[in-house]
């Protein structure tokens, strides 16, 4: 099979000549400095290079990708015209503003970029309607897109990803309210709550429109998203999720219908077990991260009753195996997860969100090589 015929016969709940593998993206890729000690391990005169500069991740070079036998390819929207990348020195660190007008900073011991700035923090109802949105319209957002889309497209090898997630529109609304405040309003405010998701659906809608108008014929899958669970539960209660967030998934998604055919992906950290068979109502195609060390989150309890109905992308443990564990013990894990998950399609591999920059590099290798090993139909469960 070629790459993109394995991924969408796993995507349809067939099965294909082997496990597609995944790597590159939003929430699939791999921190700066890890990515750097594997091209060195490769022996490839490459540069790991920035690609999102929120949580310092690289995007994997074409090289790195036909190494590892890869099956997809991803499709990147543009920066806004009116906004770019200047981080400014301060005395906390290097500070940035997005295009949203939410502050981050990053300082000598920080990994990442951490939101220190929530701009709506204080803000009311009325305020909203004043406020500086962001145009989901700004043709910087296009540029490239139509052209990469395509050129994967005609050349009919990889399964293409759309990249288009824009932060999520639920991530987004508590940003601008800081998690705190955007938790307490859920209580003492629901209001409010409605009233700041109405409005970055409202705009993300707008944004999605832009895209897939433009490139959504060539897309085989589309990337959604916001984290709704930690390691025990769901960060809010079912009910309030159901009345939050359920209902503009629904919309999101259905809009995402009306304008393509691409398998809709939604990520997701943590145990939201009890919230999958909504992500079926909502029309999601695809779990991801699969992350099997939360509570209720095991590959075989998951597969056993949502076989057939959700694909599972992502699942390679990355809290204890990957960072802590032996080149054994991700060969071990790997084969594990294609055991628990593969039979019938429905698995698309590759570790439990970005490979962070605790992983060995060695432990990288394994994963991809083990998928190359154990991940060959007829599984054997």
């Amino acid at each position: 099979m070629t790459p993109k015929e394995r991924v969408l016969a796993s995507l349809n709940f067939k099965e294909p000549d082997r496990v597609p593998l995944d790597f590159g993206g939003w929430v699939t890729t791999i921190s700066i400095k890890t990515y750097q000690r594997l091209l060195d391990l490769l022996n490839l005169p490459l540069k790991a290079e920035v690609f999102d500069w929120l949580r310092q991740n690289s995007a994997p070079h074409e090289d790195v990708l036909e190494l590892l036998c890869v099956d997809t390819r991803r499709v990147y929207p543009g920066s806004p015209r009116n906004w770019t990348f200047e981080p400014k020195s301060t005395d906390q660190g290097l500070y940035v503003e997005d295009e949203w007008g939410c502050g981050f900073v990053k300082n000598d011991s920080s990994l990442y970029y951490n939101l220190i700035k929530s701009p709506l923090k204080d803000a009311t109802i009325e305020d909203l309607k004043s406020y500086p949105w962001p145009d989901p319209k700004d043709p910087g957002y296009l540029e490239g897109v139509v052209e990469r889309a395509r050129q994967l497209y005609e050349e009919n090898e990889y399964a293409i990803v759309g990249e288009f997630a824009w932060e999520s529109w639920f991530e987004r609304a508590w940003k601008l309210r800081g998690m705190e405040h955007f938790y307490l309003d859920m209580a003492l405010d629901r209001e409010f709550v409605h009233a700041v998701l109405d409005k970055t659906v409202e705009l993300h809608l707008s944004y999605l429109e832009n895209l897939l108008n433009a490139c959504g014929n060539y897309i085989d899958v589309v990337i959604q998203g916001g984290d709704l669970a930690g390691q025990e539960t769901t960060l809010m209660s079912p009910s309030d999720y159901r009345e939050f967030i359920k209902p503009r998934q629904a919309k999101v998604i259905k809009h995402i219908k009306e304008l393509t055919s691409a398998k809709v992906f939604w990520h997701s950290c943590g145990a939201v077990e009890s919230i999958i068979e909504d992500f079926i109502e909502v029309g999601i195609d695809i779990l991801n991260p699969v992350q099997v060390r939360a509570k209720g989150m095991e590959a075989e309890r998951l597969k056993e009753k949502y076989s057939g109905r959700i694909v599972f992308w992502g699942g390679v443990d990355s809290q204890r195996v990957l960072p802590a564990g032996t080149q054994k013990d991700v060969e071990k894990e790997v084969k594990h997860i294609i055991r628990a998950m593969g039979s019938g399609g429905g698995l698309v591999i590759c570790a439990v969100h970005n490979i962070q920059a605790d992983v060995p590099e060695k432990n990288v290798l394994s994963l991809y090589k083990a998928v190359d090993k154990w991940g060959k139909y007829p599984i054997k469960r």
